[in-house]
């Protein structure tokens, strides 16, 4: 008798970790962003802009092509807070070993507050900072 009551208990036990096992925290949600990115008033062939979050958390990210980028073509958006952004951008024309060609400038970085919403930064990068 002892033996029938267990049985149950471990179905029991086995069905609810189960169960309590896909009720983890949901994805976290991230926003969109996108803009222009020019270097000295003129469009960014081709780079990349990253978003590094202050506090921790994942990374946002998106490729430029031709001055435009979008978070959410080819990248990752962000959760909103402050960021450390970060660009490098390229001349575009390939070479080999230099798929988006020579660089225009030294990596940028900078600090952007970014909203806990989909937004549109642009930024214009100086020749000299």
């Amino acid at each position: 008798m002892l033996a029938r009551l267990r049985w149950p208990s471990v179905i029991v036990l086995v069905l609810g970790l189960g169960w309590y096992s896909g009720c983890g925290p949901a994805e976290e949600k991230l926003y969109r962003v996108s803009g222009t990115v020019t270097f000295e008033g003129k469009p960014i062939p081709k780079g990349l802009i990253f978003f590094d979050p202050q506090a921790g958390g994942p990374q946002g990210f998106a490729n430029i092509v031709s001055g435009k980028y979008d978070t959410a073509q080819e990248g990752q958006g962000v959760r909103g807070g402050m960021y450390d952004v970060r660009v490098n951008g390229f001349d575009g024309i390939e070479a080999n070993e230099a798929p988006f060609g020579q660089a225009l400038f030294p990596e940028y970085t900078g600090t952007k507050e970014l909203p806990a919403a989909d937004s549109t930064y642009d930024l214009d990068i100086p020749r000299k900072r």
